[in-house]
């Protein structure tokens, strides 16, 4: 039996695939009312990382990408099979994308050039035993025994020079200096790529890109049952119940450049998807590199801006999707 919402709301603030998959998955699993559901993203444009702007005499920007395969996505392949296709009516957007990928499937040639632009033999890892034994440790510590622990102070500087490395960090964007507990993560997740990392046979490619190919199909699925999309809105500050501490009761925001705030009533829920892994980019171009963006984006300002004004937070930011709701208990 269905449950009856009466005008319970619910506000994502973030408009990329987190926010629109919940959007579905209320609609579709919950039975809420589309038009009780409202996305608040700060850009132009919904898909939060992988976003896709531009035009042919000014040039594209893709930011960011997922590296689909069918181990590691079950759950966003099982959201795609219940989204009809744009482009072939009767298809799923699942469908859709394997119908391509089969006719089309990936292999790499060229993982790695050198400075002359000659193609290099990747067939070997290039590991040693100290590299073995130091990734074979990594994945068996526990998590807190990691702490802030950067993945070039697990590994050996031999490490840094194998062709694993190369590969895994120019897929994955990882750097030296990062967290040691991502990288034990991304391993765990995609060990299953080790045997293709040379050839990226694994990956599933989309007609599109990503923005064009996923982003736009859950609009457009969305938008019909009415689903309150609102861009070029940043939400600045979150107020808490007193003495609560997890209970939102307004959303600061700022409206194509107007402060305004969004009353949350009782019965209504926030979800935020705090944090961007494109968060402070800057763009370059095919002649000069991005400068370095030492700014903090708007998602780690709402963040300690939230910081402060609640006791419940804790001292450390929260997983990426977090429930508030007037009950006070905060699920993920």
């Amino acid at each position: 039996m269905r449950r009856e919402y009466g005008n319970e709301q619910v506000y994502f603030v973030g408009g990329g695939l987190a926010s629109l998959a919940g959007a579905v998955y209320l609609v579709r699993d919950c039975g809420f009312p589309g038009r009780n559901i409202h996305i608040l993203e700060e850009m132009k444009i919904l898909g939060g990382s992988n976003d896709g702007a531009g035009d042919a005499e000014h040039g594209y920007v893709i930011r960011g990408g997922r590296m689909l395969n069918d181990e590691t996505y079950e759950n966003l392949w099982e959201l795609l099979g219940t989204i009809p296709s744009v482009d072939q009516p009767g298809l799923s957007l699942r469908e859709e994308i394997t119908q391509f990928d089969n006719a089309n499937p990936t292999r790499s040639r060229a993982r790695l050039i050198d400075s002359t632009g000659e193609i290099q033999d990747v067939s070997s890892m290039g590991f040693d035993m100290a590299d073995r034994l130091a990734m074979g440790k990594l994945l068996i510590t526990p998590e807190p025994a990691l702490g802030v622990t950067r993945i070039n102070e697990w590994f050996a500087p031999h490490f840094f020079t194998t062709n694993f490395w190369y590969m895994w960090a120019t897929t994955f964007a990882f750097q030296p200096w990062h967290s040691a507990v991502e990288f034990k993560r991304y391993m765990l997740r995609f060990m299953h790529e080790f045997p293709r990392i040379q050839t990226l046979e694994g990956v599933t490619r989309t007609p599109y890109n990503q923005y064009d190919s996923i982003i736009v199909p859950l609009h457009q699925y969305l938008e019909p049952l009415g689903v309150d999309f609102t861009l070029k809105c940043t939400v600045t500050d979150l107020e808490f119940k007193d003495g609560d501490g997890i209970t939102v009761t307004a959303m600061n925001v700022v409206r194509d450049g107007t402060e305004d705030t969004i009353r949350i009533h009782e019965g209504d829920r926030v979800i935020i998807t705090n944090g961007s892994m494109t968060e402070g980019s800057s763009l370059g171009s095919m002649t000069s590199a991005p400068g370095l963006n030492r700014s903090k984006g708007s998602s780690w300002k709402l963040w300690e801006t939230s910081l402060r004004r609640s006791r419940g937070w804790g001292t450390r930011p929260p997983s990426p999707i977090m429930w508030m709701n007037p009950n006070g208990n905060p699920s993920r």
